[in-house]
């Protein structure tokens, strides 16, 4: 999947705080994003993003997830697909924080995030209008 064409570069955007710039993003993704910080995230947070892919990032930790999903942001209202697989320092916490924020997600991969523990996915199956099949 490509990048939504205001961006070339989605790791340079986050790196740089730009992301003031490119309010008409909806989908984030690129391949390599392991440059990612959790700072990158709290700007994200404050876009109208529908879908995240942050898989491999590193870099990033449950703060991260935290910030970017704080109550006030208008990503916990749009979200609807996120990807943060093979990331090996988010926890069962930052798995929590998301489900309780992205009141739209309705897409959610966590494949190889090695501290996630089957008490969240238990979580994730017992949530209201669950879809196994999107786990």
């Amino acid at each position: 999947m490509r990048s939504h064409p205001l961006v070339s570069s989605i790791s340079n955007l986050l790196n740089e705080d730009k992301l003031y710039k490119v309010s008409l993003v909806r989908r984030m993704h690129e391949d390599n994003l392991n440059s990612i910080t959790d700072l990158g995230l709290l700007g994200a947070g404050y876009l109208l993003i529908v879908q995240l892919w942050i898989r491999s990032c590193e870099r990033v930790i449950d703060k991260g997830i935290k910030s970017l999903f704080h109550a006030d942001r208008k990503i916990c209202k749009m979200l609807s697909v996120l990807d943060v697989g093979y990331m090996p320092k988010i926890t069962n916490a930052a798995i929590f924080t998301i489900t309780s924020a992205a009141k739209a997600l309705t897409d959610l991969s966590i494949g190889f995030c090695d501290e996630v523990t089957d008490a969240a996915v238990q979580m994730l199956m017992d949530r209201p209008n669950h879809n196994s099949s999107q786990l």
